[in-house]
């Protein structure tokens, strides 16, 4: 006779000491770290700016506006609580790879408490290992401007996910409600995609709580539990969403700014046929599932294959409440392109940090299931799972340095380039600071080495400031923010001025050719391309 569901509830016992619980796993915390230095070690041995960097060192309040009409008022916010409101980039790139580490202790002490301390020591060094060290990360992490408080506010979603489950499942005060909706309302504001992040990391844990019970246990928790659990997540997310949207209209309100449509631009339903946004979501999941782009990691595939395998597996035993675990893990598997499916467009590489998140959960996941198989060979394919995912892991690592070197190299070369340019514009006679206009027509590839990542594979991090030129306007407002931030603070032009020179252009050669660099009229024309 099946046993009569009695409990309703779940209790995770008392949070395990933080001190006993990093001392514990040193070894995770080292490999970790060695990781973090194989990938961002350059960012922080060497100075150097990414692009919006150099903007946001030469005229930091209007960019810190463009910040609150994004919806970003809590990036702001960080900032002025750290204090980095003045950017230092060695300051950035530090604290980035601190609060990475943090990120590791703090998520994998949730998932171990979660789960009861049932994971193998030697394998919790997987999923931070693997999330940080991907290319997707690296990407995010190259805005050195906001990389610090990205990281900060991943931290805080975590932290709202070990208070709310305190509250829930163990002995936590009410008050840590408080504390949680706080904690999510800034990591919000602070970027958007933690707002699908938090819905995943929440599926996780349940994850985990799920798998702390045995077959025993499981058949005592009814769906009513569950389902309350579930409920009481998606309450608080729904009011953290609500108050991250009223204090944003708030604060928008007091400094007289309208919300910009940068974001509502990049929406492409109802811009282009329904069949070309289906095509583009195929297209997308595609490339990241195969790894057609650098950025995306042909394990991805591998991980998701298994992740449904085991789906089955799990459902074929038909444990107690196994529906909602089957949903917990597609949602997990599907969050990633949420995005995408609301775009109806690929997203910028940079907002889907969330797509490693979960990639790397599920391989420090299975690798864990593998070992804690009864079967001695299961246990013996987990060792040797480990080890792969070790290979796997460093040549993520590589691929991911290599993309920074690359911005190294970038970055030197246009320094080279701003001091031949203004060597040329010193040539015409105006003193080294003119006080005529600058306008940079075209734009000009950095020549970079073998050893660096092809242009044409890159989206932002590593392309030259004397290479990204949308428009005429864009691409002179760049090029003389960084010049601005070597010493030479040029006179903007107009939009007369920008007119006169891509006419007066015409009839000029092209960098570095004689008179490429010429005074026409009032205007000092500098033609790239």
């Amino acid at each position: 006779m099946k046993q009569r569901k009695t409990s309703q509830k779940i209790y995770l016992g008392k949070m395990p000491r933080v001190t006993e619980f990093i001392k514990e796993n040193q070894i995770n915390w080292w490999i970790i770290g060695v990781f973090l230095l194989i990938v961002y070690g350059i960012k922080v041995f060497n100075v150097s700016i990414s692009h919006d960097t150099e903007a946001i060192l030469i005229r930091p309040e209007l960019f810190y506006d463009s910040w609150y009409t994004l919806g970003r008022f809590g990036l702001v916010f960080l900032k002025r609580i750290l204090g980095t409101y003045i950017l230092n980039p060695y300051v950035a790139s530090f604290m980035m790879v601190v609060t990475m580490l943090l990120n590791s202790i703090l998520w994998l002490y949730l998932f171990y408490w979660l789960r009861g301390g049932r994971q193998k020591k030697l394998t919790m060094w997987i999923f931070p290992a693997f999330f940080f060290t991907s290319m997707i990360m690296a990407e995010q992490s190259g805005f050195i401007l906001q990389a610090y408080e990205v990281n900060v506010a991943l931290l805080m979603i975590g932290m709202a996910l070990l208070c709310l489950f305190q509250v829930f499942l163990g002995n936590g005060c009410k008050a840590l409600y408080v504390l949680a909706v706080f904690c999510c309302v800034i990591a919000f504001s602070a970027y958007q995609s933690f707002v699908p992040l938090f819905t995943a990391g929440a599926a996780i844990c349940f994850l985990m709580i799920y798998d702390r019970l045995n077959q025993e246990q499981r058949e005592r928790v009814s769906y009513k539990f569950y389902l309350g659990l579930i409920g009481k997540l998606i309450m608080v997310f729904f009011l953290s969403f609500f108050l991250y949207q009223m204090v944003n209209k708030i604060v928008l309100g007091m400094m007289g700014m309208e919300i910009s449509s940068y974001i509502t631009d990049q929406i492409m339903w109802g811009t282009l046929p329904m069949e070309q946004c289906i095509y583009n979501i195929v297209r997308h999941v595609y490339l990241a599932m195969f790894g057609k782009k650098i950025f995306y990691n042909e394990i991805n595939f591998l991980v998701y294959a298994g992740a449904l395998i085991y789906l089955v597996i799990r459902i074929r035993k038909k444990e107690s409440c196994y529906v909602l675990y089957v949903l917990a893990v597609l949602y997990c598997l599907g969050s990633p392109f949420f995005m995408s499916v609301l775009m109806g467009n690929e997203p910028t590489v940079r907002t889907q940090i969330l797509l490693p998140f979960v990639v790397g959960f599920f391989l420090q996941y299975f690798v864990e299931k593998l070992w804690q198989s009864k079967e001695r060979i299961v246990r013996y394919g987990g060792q040797i799972a480990l080890v792969l995912v070790f290979f796997i892991i460093m040549n993520q690592s590589t691929l991911s340095a290599r993309l920074y070197y690359t911005q190294y190299v970038q970055y030197e070369e246009d320094v080279q380039m701003t001091i031949k340019i203004t060597d040329r514009i010193e040539k015409l006679g105006m003193g080294e600071i003119p006080d005529k206009p600058v306008v940079f027509i075209g734009s000009a590839a950095p020549q970079l080495n073998p050893s660096c990542i092809e242009s044409g594979q890159l989206e932002l991090i590593g392309r030259s400031y004397f290479e990204v030129s949308f428009y005429t306007f864009h691409s002179t407002k760049v090029m003389m923010d960084f010049l601005a931030t070597q010493g030479y603070p040029y006179l903007l032009p107009t939009e007369e001025d920008i007119k006169y020179a891509e006419k007066a252009a015409q009839s000029m050669p092209i960098w570095p050719a004689e008179g490429s660099v010429a005074l026409k009229d009032d205007v000092i024309v500098v033609r790239l391309r």
